[in-house]
């Protein structure tokens, strides 16, 4: 009898799970088993059992943070603020930087260096619209009329045509040389090589002009 007690105890285990089955394996034990077995199975219900005094929620204090409500006319007045505007009002401007901050010439050649590209870009843009949209040999025609003026016109026509394209050119070569020979660049060698591009730039651009 106890054998086949203890059969259907591990039937009813398997079926119902581990703990179910501690359970039903203590209630089928017998004799001397009995007693540790209903021990264990105390514990056991015991260990998963949740404890009353903990789980009422009565008794416990909500968690409380503390928030910031902004009055309806506060948010307007903030959305129709700008950030110069707000720093004033709280007493707490922006630091000056830019405006009293003395550029290197290193820095200015940089600047001009992207200005020519960006020029660059625009004159050959405006050349390639004038010929789509003019027809052939319009571009041409426009840059005979420009040097036909003669003059300050035409030199400054010039002078601004090849400026950029020189500077670009001779900045893509410093910055060549920077990259091939990284030992250049402290700040003593790159306010030479700043002062030599501005310099040649200007100069082979008034030779440019000449011709």
């Amino acid at each position: 009898t106890r054998t086949i007690l203890s059969s259907a105890a591990n039937t009813a285990s398997r079926v119902a799970g581990r703990r179910t089955g501690g359970l039903i394996r203590t209630a089928f034990m017998g004799c001397a088993d009995a007693a540790p077995s209903a021990v264990a199975a105390t514990a056991l219900a015991s260990r998963y059992q949740p404890d009353i005094s903990t789980t009422n929620t009565s008794t416990r204090t909500p968690a409380r943070r503390n928030m910031t409500v902004l009055s309806k006319q506060s948010a307007e007045e903030y959305k129709n603020l700008n950030f110069s505007e707000r720093a004033k009002k709280t007493g707490r401007p922006v630091s000056p930087h830019v405006t009293i901050y003395s550029f290197p010439i290193g820095a200015l050649t940089s600047i001009v260096n992207r200005v020519t590209g960006c020029a660059q870009s625009v004159g050959a843009a405006g050349l390639g619209a004038a010929e789509l949209f003019g027809g052939s040999g319009t571009a041409l025609d426009l840059m005979s009329t420009i040097g036909a003026q003669g003059g300050v016109i035409a030199a400054g026509a010039k002078f601004s045509v090849a400026f950029p394209f020189v500077y670009h050119y001779i900045g893509g070569l410093r910055h060549l040389a920077w990259d091939s020979m990284p030992d250049m660049l402290t700040n003593a060698d790159v306010d030479k090589a700043s002062y030599a591009l501005a310099g040649s730039s200007v100069l082979i651009s008034l030779g440019l002009v000449v011709v």
